[in-house]
């Protein structure tokens, strides 16, 4: 328990028993791609929203539309994921924190201004719906057992969306000509795509087939 006060004394005397990976991170998604765009504005990269890009156009293709590209990603399936976001200025946290849960595995991560993210559940289902009553209370209650200052939260948003992903839920990326698709990505998200970028670029710059 002492070190689990360390690590957050936020947490302090609430759990026994705790894992503790040292080199885990995080990132916020829309922080990054914030980051992300000014990057490739930087490099001198494009971008176009107006959808008048048409394939053949340029040397690559590179597909990464996710659960649009499932006409030809014939595999996909979809996973339905839901999560909220809660603001709760009388808790900090300084990583990750995974519960346990009978059904579902729930993570909650700090951001900026004491916002946590909480998410995510995991329904084997392409229902684009708005979040269930299920799943919203599922999450809350899973918050407020970490710590019950939760209960005073602010809820500032709640969100549903649906992960494309393979049978194995592994993510791929595979080449037919010039197009190149990258999809699957599951729950991996960031945490895999630097390593799928990277399969692009030596494919498109020739260190692989």
């Amino acid at each position: 328990m002492d070190d689990i006060a360390a690590l957050e004394p936020d947490l302090a005397g609430r759990f026994e028993k705790a894992l503790f990976f040292a080199e885990e991170g995080h990132v916020d998604p829309r922080v990054a791609l914030v980051r992300l765009k000014e990057r490739l504005l930087t490099l001198g990269g494009h971008i176009r929203l107006d959808h008048s890009v048409v394939e053949g156009q340029f040397d690559w293709t590179v597909d990464c539309t996710g659960m649009q590209a499932r006409d030809t990603e014939t595999a996909l399936r979809g996973v339905r994921g839901e999560m909220i976001l809660v603001r709760c200025p009388d808790v900090t946290l300084h990583r990750p924190v995974r519960m346990l849960h009978p059904r579902i595995p729930i993570y909650i991560v700090p951001r900026e201004n004491h916002v946590f993210m909480v998410g995510a559940t995991m329904v084997e289902s392409d229902d684009s719906r708005e979040i269930t009553v299920r799943a919203m209370s599922e999450l809350l209650n899973a918050l407020y057992t970490l710590h019950p200052a939760f209960a005073e939260a602010e809820i500032i948003e709640a969100n549903a969306g649906i992960r494309p992903s393979y049978p194995d839920n592994v993510p791929r990326v595979h080449c037919e000509g010039r197009r190149i698709s990258v999809n699957g990505m599951y729950r991996h998200g960031f945490l895999l795509s630097p390593a799928r970028a990277r399969e692009v670029a030596d494919i498109i710059f020739g260190q692989s087939v």
